[in-house]
């Protein structure tokens, strides 16, 4: 049943994104912000399509670049996880020369002639015009920094960003470029508060009229530090899609069909089952995806068990495995397991089992909860277990609070009959029926006393304790797996991040082009999963 299916952006050639999108009034919305003058952070858990959207939006900006005048530059920020902070401005230098090296590449991509000047020579580490190889090498050495023993030395001088918005400036002047926009993706991937805090301020201090930054971040994951306010220095809106929208399902159903339309002869027989997964995967793609290819063919038994088996144990363990590769979340995310399963998840499936005919999946928390409660619902929506929802909200007896939507999937999978159990809840879906948790309720108690200043001292352990670890923690299909450890002989996450394109040639049946892939999809799950 799989096909062609692919749930990562990433795996997208970029000339072909806009094949893919399925456009909603919401898509619509937040592509053309990301296309727009102001500086955009765009918020959402892993998979609900934040890398798409962006995609998206350069490729429209990239196919009316002769119209608009305006030079989309696409930037991952993935491999923040690899660098050494042996100085505190390391890593502001590799986003500097990052950034620098993207930029003239997108300009020499459009066939863009650069203009003379000091600033455009800073940013490109060489006098020669056209010649951005020395800045090209100082992005190398942060991002190989990782596997050498000591600090290697820079063979050129990385700008401040006061001299990239003036080049930047130049070049729109002498080419006729109205603006440059950045969009940097990934820009808060991973749990490291001061990286997190360089990056914002950067994102502030690079905003001009002819520079307009949009960054992606995770909800739960984003550490925005005193120079950048978020609600005053950029747009900061959600990807979150509302399963109440009337053309929700549609939509969803959309997105498969424009992966492989050939679907459909199973997906139409089975409407109803199919509305219901898609319900549970409450507005994730690359989660319906994942678990409409987890059993074939599809069906009814297979859609229950398929929601039996995620919902209760994979997106949950995939939750829990953050306190390892982050110890000092470990008490939040523990906590908020607990907190889900133990308190809310029963409360509503009794509301829900009831004889009203409003059913909920939905719960509310007091303003005055402790702030670790805060951190650990945080660190749930980072996962998608969790959405946050309006803040400002009074609850029965006039309590001001935030409400919070619990996966559907999570929901459904509470019933020995998850597809029936999903039906009935989906379609009396009621906004304000709430389980609501005070300022002190007791399921507060195991964690009102935890210190969240021991969150800011942790190092990137997440690069340092994983790279020893098996493969098979890697988020990759089944034959890239066993091309890696039958093939390959990779047994470990920092091996397949050490090979090159001629280690993956190695493999039987995988010639130029496929090694290029398989190696771009094992180090993009290596990222990605030393990034959380």
């Amino acid at each position: 049943m799989q096909g062609d299916i692919v749930y990562r952006t990433e795996d997208i050639p970029p000339e072909e994104i806009l094949n893919y999108l399925v456009e909603t009034e919401a898509d619509r919305h937040l592509i053309d912000a990301l296309k727009g003058r102001s500086p955009v952070v765009l918020k959402g858990s892993r998979g609900v399509g934040k890398s798409f959207l962006m995609r998206a939006a350069e490729a429209e900006i990239r196919r009316d670049f002769s119209e608009v005048r305006i030079l989309p530059v696409y930037v991952t920020f993935a491999q923040a996880s690899l660098i050494r902070q042996d100085t505190p401005d390391r890593f502001l230098m590799w986003m500097m020369a990052k950034l620098c090296t993207s930029i003239l590449r997108a300009a020499s991509t459009f066939g863009l002639t650069l203009p003379g000047g000091s600033a455009i020579t800073a940013i490109q580490g060489s006098s020669a015009i056209g010649n951005y190889a020395g800045m090209q090498k100082v992005e190398s050495i942060f991002e190989t920094s990782w596997m050498q023993e000591k600090q290697q030395e820079l063979p050129v001088s990385v700008p401040d960003p006061e001299v990239l918005r003036d080049a930047v400036e130049d070049l729109c002047r002498y080419t006729g470029i109205k603006r440059v926009v950045v969009f940097v993706d990934e820009a808060a991937h991973v749990f490291i508060p001061e990286q997190q805090r360089q990056f914002f301020t950067l994102m502030r201090d690079l905003r001009s009229p002819y520079l307009t930054m949009k960054a992606a971040v995770y909800p739960g994951a984003t550490s925005y530090g005193h120079a950048f306010q978020p609600t005053h220095d950029a747009s900061l809106l959600s990807v979150d899609r509302n399963v109440t929208d009337s053309g929700y399902a549609a939509a969803m159903r959309s997105i498969v069909y424009k992966q492989d339309d050939s679907l459909k002869r199973q997906i139409e027989p089975n409407g109803d089952v199919f509305d219901t997964l898609s319900y549970a995967a409450t507005g994730n793609p690359r989660i319906l995806l994942k678990t409409l290819l987890m059993r074939a063919p599809f069906n009814r038994r297979n859609a229950q068990e398929t929601i039996r088996e995620y919902y209760r144990e994979e997106i949950w363990k995939e939750h829990s495995n953050l306190s390892e590769r982050y110890p000092g979340h470990s008490a939040l995310i523990d906590w908020g397991r607990g907190f889900i399963e133990d308190s809310v998840l029963p409360a509503l499936y009794a509301r829900n089992s009831g004889r009203s005919s409003q059913t909920s999946s939905y719960f509310w928390i007091h303003r005055d909860a402790p702030q670790a409660v805060r951190e650990a619902l945080r660190l749930l929506c980072y996962s998608g277990i969790v959405q946050e929802g309006d803040a400002g909200i009074r609850a029965t007896r006039g309590e001001i609070g935030t409400r919070y939507m619990v996966n559907l999937g999570c929901l459904f999978a509470q019933d020995a009959e998850p597809v029936k159990f999903g039906q009935h809840v989906r379609q009396n879906l009621y906004l304000k029926r709430m389980v609501e948790y005070g300022a002190n309720h007791g399921a507060y108690r195991p964690i009102d006393k935890f210190a969240l200043d021991a969150i800011d001292s942790v190092g990137n352990q997440a690069l340092e304790a994983q790279l020893d670890r098996s493969i098979d923690y890697l988020d990759v299909t089944d034959f890239q797996r066993s091309k890696l450890k039958d093939d390959l002989g990779l047994r470990t996450i920092g091996e397949v991040l050490k090979s090159d394109e001629q280690v993956f040639k190695q493999a039987y049946y995988v010639g130029t082009k496929r090694a290029r892939q398989m190696r771009n999809a094992a180090v993009t799950a290596v990222l990605e999963y030393l990034s959380g």
